[in-house]
């Protein structure tokens, strides 16, 4: 099943990068109002979509989460509009985000949608309407069956709806478990939550009362690291004499994802070249000497590791940026090694110029 899951996830990751690679080109571009907005609401849908195949590659156990440090309190409250957009008019909403700038190690996407599959399922738990209460505070934890002692940042979602009984509650982080009625849910809302927790050091409980609503705790480990410093305000003008003189090939067998990278890339002013396979890319890397290669990873005959390989015995330290919606991300992460970095599709234009800007600049620099 979680082979299946993720080879789903793959092939819908495809289709997802394409659709939000051609609905940002459209952003940048001047248009009619409406136009934008038409573009921004099916730029929302692109990134439920998204969260959706996230959810399935952790059901699947392959997704890889990117731990970075994370103020949870500030994340909460940067949430709050989005939060409170979700829930309607009928939920009262309530932040009681404590103002320490107390630290985790989480990957900042897993846990936003995290929270917020936690704020829509207790939307859904309160028909009639109701509050509900997003809060973070520090914790001291000892003699915790699956927690070592020490401090953790707990957050918690309270809702005043219809709540949960004891063989509910048992169930309710089982992967595909779901009191909703057909096509209303996945199952795999809170599975992800759970998952999520404990990959990050943590945990996720549950207490509930048929009538009275439900509490779900999150208990990550506080963590001394801080956040990463803020980008240098010359990167600017570096990357803008970059795109000039650099040359990017892709190499990408989807022809749809191909064609939305060349025209990302062009937008950014960079210099194209693209291959629809393995065996054209090593032809287009001779024949047009690249600075950089854009290279899918799972692609028929040779994927984007044996490429990679035979790229770099031609030309060592040539810079690859991995863009792949390929489930296996260990194989991917083996595959990247030195002057390279993973772009997880689907993946927007400005972390696409985020990851051109760092190999490049290395590249230049020595």
């Amino acid at each position: 099943m979680g082979q299946l899951t993720g080879g789903i996830a793959h092939d819908f990751n495809n289709v997802l990068h394409a659709v939000q690679g051609a609905l940002q080109l459209i952003r940048r571009v001047p248009q009619d109002d409406r136009v934008k907005d038409w573009a921004d609401n099916a730029l929302k849908s692109v990134k439920r979509g998204a969260e959706l195949t996230s959810q399935l590659l952790t059901f699947a156990r392959d997704q890889q989460l990117e731990p970075r440090p994370i103020a949870v309190s500030r994340l909460v409250h940067e949430m709050e509009d989005m939060v409170r957009r979700s829930l309607g008019p009928l939920v009262r909403l309530k932040v009681e985000a404590t103002s320490d700038e107390a630290m985790v190690l989480a990957d900042a996407t897993q846990l936003e949608m995290a929270l917020l599959n936690l704020a829509i399922n207790a939307r859904d738990a309160m028909p009639e309407g109701g509050s509900l209460t997003m809060g973070t505070k520090l914790r001291r934890v000892r003699d915790h069956p699956s927690l070592s002692s020490g401090e953790y940042v707990e957050v918690l979602v309270r809702d005043t709806g219809t709540g949960m009984d004891a063989d509910v509650v048992a169930r309710a982080f089982d992967p595909f478990f779901t009191t909703k009625g057909v096509g209303k849910g996945t199952g795999l809302g809170l599975s992800q939550v759970y998952g999520m927790a404990r990959q990050a050091g943590g945990t996720a409980e549950i207490q509930s009362t048929v009538g009275f609503g439900t509490s779900v705790t999150v208990l990550l480990p506080r963590s001394t690291a801080t956040a990463s410093p803020s980008k240098d305000p010359s990167v600017t003008e570096v990357m803008s004499g970059l795109r000039h003189q650099s040359k990017i090939l892709v190499v990408d067998d989807d022809p749809e994802v191909r064609r939305v990278l060349i025209d990302s890339l062009e937008v950014l002013g960079f210099q194209v070249v693209a291959a629809e396979d393995g065996p054209s890319g090593l032809r287009a890397l001779a024949a047009e000497s690249p600075d950089l290669m854009v290279v899918d990873f799972a692609m028929p005959g040779m994927n984007g590791a044996q490429l990679a390989e035979l790229a770099r015995s031609e030309r060592p330290g040539l810079p690859i940026i991995f863009a792949s919606g390929y489930a296996d991300t260990s194989a991917v992460e083996a595959a990247a090694g030195v002057s390279s970095t993973i772009l997880r599709k689907p993946f927007d234009i400005n972390e696409l110029e985020a990851a051109l800007r760092a190999l490049l600049n290395t590249r230049f620099a020595t």
